[in-house]
């Protein structure tokens, strides 16, 4: 005869209550008079009560997540709704926008653009240059018109200086 049949389905079904609440298993086993090992048994089997509270909980996160997109979403369109009218407000009067007024309107231009790039699948900061093989670095530098003023300064620089040669 199995553990399950030696035990009756009510006190096991409260015991499975309490363990779907995340009470711990010796708070379970003071309030239902069950073994700590009968109640981990049914814990511990296979797709015992804690499969089923992982997969309660998973469910669960879903539902937040699905439920904070869709918050997300609906603030996003009365957050761009709000943007709207300020920018048309801004354009349409009389008096030209203050410099503070500008700038967040740029802001807000930078923000909505990333945005865009983001939904686009596209990068939205620039995090680093390629490397450059050593080839195009010698290329870039001599191509430079300003190398050669600075190569010319540097030997002047360096070469002694003719008062400090006629003194010796």
């Amino acid at each position: 005869m199995t553990d399950q049949f030696r035990h009756d389905p009510k006190t096991l079904e409260d015991a499975k209550k309490l363990y779907m609440e995340y009470e711990s298993i010796a708070t379970i086993s003071k309030a239902t008079n069950l073994k700590h090992s009968t109640i981990s048994y049914h814990v511990n089997k296979q797709n015992g009560w804690r499969t089923e509270r992982e997969l309660y909980k998973a469910d669960l996160l879903e539902k937040v997540v699905d439920s904070k997109r869709a918050s997300f979403a609906k603030m996003t369109v009365n957050a761009i709704s709000v943007v709207e009218r300020c920018l048309a407000d801004i354009a349409t009067r009389g008096t030209p926008p203050t410099t503070t007024e500008a700038q967040r309107c740029m802001q807000i231009l930078e923000s909505l653009d990333r945005i865009t790039r983001l939904d686009d699948g596209a990068p939205t900061e620039i995090v680093a240059e390629k490397p450059m093989a050593l080839e195009t670095i010698h290329t870039i530098v001599a191509s430079d018109p300003f190398h050669k003023q600075l190569d010319n300064a540097k030997e002047a620089l360096e070469a002694p200086n003719e008062q400090d040669t006629e003194s010796n």
